[in-house]
């Protein structure tokens, strides 16, 4: 009888846990092949490996159609094939299950981002770092980026500026402030002429840098809780 019982036990051991690792396994196969697939050295292969790891997820989404990461990764699956409608289909699916959760809406804005559609993209991402990302330092550099392809320079340079608040040791980040920073001061001429003026004219209206740094400052504030 005791015998029996460990039997009974021993196989429900294997079955919770072969499953758990199952489930384990199909999600870093699949991950480690989108990885790959963002590395390979033909198109040819990319897809590849996306169409493999697009197996791995359907696996779990057909077993539990509400996985949000099973939902996630075949809509990222999608988003590096260029299937918008596909993409689309499984990253609202996971949205509207919890759409007041902030790595969803930046997941949606991930979305939008992938397939050029930058003010949609911008406004996920804000809504995002509004609904508790604020010091995630990928959703504000994915804020930058959607503003500058929008050619709003002003907040391209603000979120860069908070991107580096967030991560000082981004080089993407500071090679882009450097970008902007020789665009506006080719040589310390202007920089010297705006001091002088700044001096002389205390009370002007601030000009568009000044007003920059006063809008990073005031949120960077924000992000120490000052």
């Amino acid at each position: 009888m005791k015998k029996n019982i460990l039997t009974v036990v021993s196989f429900i051991l294997i079955f919770i846990y072969g499953s758990d690792y199952a489930y384990c396994d199909n999600f870093s196969s699949a991950d480690e092949l989108v990885r790959k697939a963002s590395t390979a050295s033909s198109q040819e292969e990319s897809y590849d490996y996306l169409h493999k790891a697009e197996r791995y997820y359907l696996e779990e989404y057909n077993k539990n159609p509400t996985d949000i990461r099973a939902l996630l990764g075949i809509s990222k699956v999608n988003q590096m094939l260029q299937n918008r409608s596909e993409a689309k289909l499984y990253v609202l699916k996971a949205y509207n299950m919890k759409p007041d959760n902030p790595k969803l809406q930046k997941e949606m804005g991930d979305f939008y981002y992938s397939f050029q559609e930058y003010s949609t993209a911008v406004e996920y991402y804000k809504l995002a770092l509004a609904s508790g990302l604020l010091k995630d330092f990928e959703t504000n550099l994915q804020t930058a980026k959607c503003y500058e392809k929008l050619g709003d320079k002003k907040n391209a340079e603000l979120y860069y500026k908070i991107s580096l608040h967030v991560n000082k040791k981004s080089r993407e980040v500071l090679n882009k402030l450097n970008e902007y920073d020789s665009e506006k001061h080719p040589d310390n001429t202007q920089e010297l002429e705006n001091a002088r003026y700044k001096y002389l004219f205390k009370d002007k209206k601030p000009t568009e840098q000044e007003q920059i740094e006063k809008d990073t400052n005031e949120i960077i504030n924000n992000l120490n809780g000052e």
